[in-house]
């Protein structure tokens, strides 16, 4: 019976040991670095060069891949291929990493972009309503153009 019971206290010792938690507060400076590095908040603001793709569907209603720019500065948002169809600027909303932002055209319709930053890429689906009530869907990848915009990370209260 005693020899059962050593047995079954060395088992939970090594489960113990083994267990994520222990292996997580065992992180050491890694770790601190790792959650220090997540706390900085990257701006949305910038130039960023995109690859868009149209789906299946969209291919057959005529979508084409294109190349573009986007532009995001204060709350305002920007595509330099967009413009030869008569968008313009637009609001652009941010929540995090999340931005979104809807363009409308006299002559194009509208375009609905929304995508996910991160400090040099960007990735994301827009959808073409065009004038003529045909939709068709994108996804695009890019890079930001120079260096990310970086804010530091917010202070803990009381510093």
């Amino acid at each position: 019976m005693r020899n059962a019971l050593l047995a079954l206290g060395f088992l939970i010792l090594a489960l113990a040991v083994a267990s994520p938690g222990t292996a997580l507060a065992g992180r050491g400076k890694k770790g601190q670095e790792e959650t220090q590095k997540a706390k900085v908040k990257v701006s949305p603001d910038g130039t960023w060069k995109v690859k868009l793709t149209p789906d299946a569907a969209s291919l057959a209603k005529g979508g084409q891949e294109f190349e573009d720019t986007l532009i995001l500065r204060k709350g305002k948002f920007r595509s330099t291929a967009g413009e030869a169809e008569g968008f313009g600027e637009g609001p652009c909303r941010v929540d995090g990493s999340h931005w979104l932002s809807d363009v409308v055209s006299k002559a194009g319709g509208s375009r609905h972009w929304h995508g996910e930053l991160n400090a040099d890429q960007v990735e994301g689906e827009m959808t073409w309503t065009r004038a003529d009530g045909a939709v068709l869907n994108y996804t695009f990848t890019g890079n930001r153009t120079g260096e990310p915009s970086r804010t530091p990370p917010d202070p803990k209260p009381g510093q």
